[in-house]
């Protein structure tokens, strides 16, 4: 099964001016948006830096390993495919600048994004935005979304946006991949320069409560957006969409799927598969019910319980939180002991859902749909 870094090897040698950018090509700067490029490009239009110098810095960096390394949920082949892409005739020339990236604690935000360029003249900005990355505090700002009407990487993405506009000429692609996807839609909704807009490109990122919804600049950006889902996508399931959706065949399980680098390619396109998997439209319609169900005060404490067990196990990233799971998630369950047993109950049913449907090579026993429904009174 091809993926991104056959794509390269497939069409590198290609430039854009013969066959110009498309999708499959988005997908990989939305890849390569994950790495640390700290201190490698600068925060500003004047001082770009070609993809193929943009490499040659950074493998030569000092901090090499520790860039390379993405974490327990991001694959490690992305290093790889940032070597192929940098080097090849299609995109060593790519112009990279604007890079921003910020992780606060104390405002619970985990942010990053970028800026390519595939025209010469640097013209038609390309704005990624990165999505969660291996660090506690960015699932924490995801989860937020549940109940908070703005998060702060949503108030920056906008900001960025802006500026981008501001500093560039020509239309303007706006994309991200998970939570970048969330914040490249929303960025598109309170964009000042909503007229210059090409695409807006969602890949498996979450999408948004009724609030934001219903917005008639929301409904603007959609017919302008591009979302693609795996067939057992979990994360951008969660929440409301209200655009047309492709579905890309995966050759992973579970939310391993979530993984760009997983997602299947021929030639220049996705190959597409006839819907959503079962398993990931039952999590959706259960979840989002449950979730609309529940009042903002509720969800908030629960989101802080878990997250308190989490801070409890002293990790601050997937990767420390992994290395003793079962221990780990009996230190979140105690703690869950504190929200009243009805509640308590409904989140430990759909944590048994989310693993039974995600988890890969995992012996969990299922639990039964409709006992879940059942017990949280879901269609009544």
């Amino acid at each position: 099964m091809a993926n991104l870094i056959d794509y390269i090897n497939w069409r590198g040698d290609i430039p854009f001016k013969s066959d110009n950018f498309n999708d499959v090509d988005l997908l990989v700067l939305a890849q390569i948006s994950y790495l640390n490029f700290d201190n490698l490009i600068c925060q500003d239009f004047k001082n770009s830096i070609t993809l193929v110098d943009l490499w040659n810095n950074f493998k030569n960096d000092k901090n090499f390993l520790q860039r390379s390394d993405l974490g327990l949920l991001l694959n490690p082949l992305t290093v790889k495919l940032f070597e192929g892409t940098a080097l090849s005739t299609r995109f060593r020339d790519v112009k990279v600048c604007n890079y921003v990236s910020k992780l606060d604690l104390k405002k619970e935000e985990q942010f990053a994004a970028i800026t390519f360029f595939v025209d010469k003249s640097k013209k038609e900005p390309i704005i990624i935005f990165r999505g969660t990355d291996d660090t506690i505090v960015g699932w924490k700002e995801d989860f937020n979304l549940a109940f908070q009407k703005e998060v702060p990487a949503q108030k920056d993405s906008v900001k960025y946006a802006n500026f981008v506009a501001k500093n560039t000429k020509g239309k303007i692609t706006i994309a991200g991949h998970s939570k970048g996807g969330n914040l490249a839609l929303y960025a598109a909704t309170f964009f000042d320069f909503q007229n210059r807009i090409c695409n807006v490109y969602n890949l498996d990122g979450p999408g948004f409560t009724s609030q934001i919804t219903s917005l008639e600049n929301y409904k603007k950006i959609v017919p302008l957006t591009i979302s693609i889902f795996p067939e057992k996508s979990v994360v951008g399931m969660l929440f409301n969409h209200n655009q047309d959706y492709q579905v890309v065949k995966s050759d992973r399980e579970g939310l391993y799927q979530h993984d760009v680098l997983s997602w299947q390619v021929y030639a220049k396109k996705l190959v597409l598969a006839q819907g959503l998997d079962s398993t990931s439209v039952k999590f959706n319609i259960i979840f989002n019910e449950w979730l609309s169900r529940l009042e903002k005060d509720k969800l908030q404490q629960i989101v802080n319980v878990i997250f308190e067990g989490i801070e409890e196990t002293g990790s601050s990233t997937n990767s420390q939180l992994a290395q003793d799971v079962f221990e780990s998630t009996k230190i979140i369950f105690k703690k869950l002991k504190s929200i009243d047993k009805q509640t308590r109950d409904d989140v430990k049913e759909i944590l048994k859902l989310l693993l039974a449907s995600t988890v890969e090579n995992i012996a969990i026993k299922k639990p039964s749909v409709r006992k879940i429904k059942k017990r949280m009174k879901i269609g009544e």
